[in-house]
């Protein structure tokens, strides 16, 4: 077997092990994320990434307005991924 093959094989079996152990479990996990930004409505309370907990109050396109304090009536607008987990559904 000429070298020149060997390395071409080699090279072939790296590049379907990142495509398999990468690639695929990603994509998977952002389809997970845009179903979970998808089905944000008005009324879940949400999480975002930085740790504010906040009561969804509009969805506007690629934003969302939470209501954080009910009380004093604070509200505070994030991009919607941002977002990252919906604590309870409406």
């Amino acid at each position: 077997m000429s070298p020149l093959l060997l390395f071409g094989a080699y090279g072939v079996l790296v590049f379907l092990a990142m495509y398999l152990f990468i690639y695929i479990p990603n994509k998977k996990k952002q389809r997970k994320v845009k179903e979970l930004h998808d089905s944000i409505a008005p009324g879940d309370v949400v999480v975002t990434i930085g740790g504010i907990v906040g009561t969804v109050v509009k969805r506007d396109g690629e934003y969302v307005t939470l209501l954080v304090d009910a009380e004093k009536e604070v509200t505070i607008q994030v991009v919607l991924y941002a977002v990252g987990q919906i604590k309870e559904k409406k």
